[in-house]
């Protein structure tokens, strides 16, 4: 079944079914002006006429539900099908032709748009700390994803041995228009999608940008020598796609994203506009009760404010539209 879905997405995405379908109309109306009853000037661009009419639509949208009404083959069928013409049966056969090609491109679309939105299971040989960048081109791949994809959150809970007790996190296919929430199990991730309607982001008078791709995220968590601590059961790392602001010490290190080395940070000014990801060593308490003694904050970028000074600004990343 999942060839079928993919032969599917292959026509759609390269326009195989469209250009057929036009291929198709053309070559039928010049088999209905061969079989013309009686000679009539402009005949063809007559028959072309009919055909549009029959596939002339009016469109609305209600929510997330779109309404087609074929509007062009009612006014044919309701006030020209029974008027006096030259050639009447191969026009009202062009008529029906645009209204066949029209239900087809609709049909096509139903389907397509239930295939393209499907939940997906995709399997890996293993889920670990280190693979995620490699199991992210593995889901790269299967979902036809764009090298324009942020992050809005990220959720990852691992133990000592960098064994994954729970991940998951959701992303925004810019160039797509999709939204993606991942989960990983043992050996697969479960990917379900949803559609970014063009409306999502109108009501605002500006442009939303994310501050990390997840690529360059799944590089920092994968490869970044976070501090381990001895009375931990397992670690929680955290991301969210906002600008935090520090005023005092948190516990914050440093990222170097050459060697994704990390440092302390020793600054008597608050750090603001800050990109992080908080890192929490958890500790069983009770039963299955746990909770976090501390939280050490990960700086990606930062700027420092330090009043009369010029600020400090850190290794920014690439910023990506939303």
């Amino acid at each position: 079944m999942e060839y079928i879905f993919k032969f599917i997405e292959y026509i759609n995405e390269n326009d195989i079914l469209n250009w057929g379908l036009l291929i198709f109309a053309i070559g039928y109306l010049i088999y209905l002006h061969s079989k013309k009853e009686e000679p009539e000037e402009y005949l063809g661009m007559k028959l072309v006429g009919f055909y549009l009419l029959g596939a002339f639509t009016f469109n609305f949208n209600f929510g997330s539900f779109p309404l087609v009404i074929p509007i062009g083959f009612i006014i044919y069928f309701a006030f020209m099908r029974y008027k006096e013409r030259a050639n009447p049966t191969i026009k009202k056969k062009s008529a029906v032709l645009g209204l066949i090609i029209l239900g087809v491109g609709l049909s096509n679309s139903i389907i397509y748009n239930a295939i393209e939105y499907r939940d997906r299971e995709i399997p890996v040989k293993s889920i670990s700390v280190k693979s995620l960048r490699d199991d992210y081109e593995i889901l790269k791949q299967e979902l036809g994803l764009s090298d324009t994809v942020g992050v809005e959150s990220f959720n990852l809970d691992y133990d000592k041995n960098n064994k994954i007790r729970r991940l998951d996190y959701n992303l925004e296919d810019i160039e797509k228009k999709k939204y993606y929430y991942i989960a990983a199990n043992s050996n697969s991730y479960s990917v379900y999608v949803s559609k970014k309607y063009d409306n999502d982001y109108d009501y605002f008078m500006y442009t939303v940008m994310y501050n990390l791709g997840i690529e360059d995220l799944l590089d920092v968590v994968s490869n970044t020598k976070f501090k381990k601590y001895k009375d931990a059961s397992y670690y929680s790392v955290i991301y969210r796609d906002e600008e935090n602001h520090y005023e005092e010490d948190h516990n914050l290190y440093t990222v170097d994203l050459g060697n994704f080395s990390t440092k302390k940070l020793n600054s008597k000014y608050p750090v603001y506009d800050a990109v992080d990801i908080s890192y929490m060593p958890m500790k069983q308490v009770s039963g299955g009760s746990w909770e976090s003694k501390k939280t050490d904050i990960y700086l990606i970028r930062f700027s420092i404010d330090e009043s009369l000074d010029e600020d400090l600004y850190e290794w920014p990343f690439l910023y990506y539209k939303k």
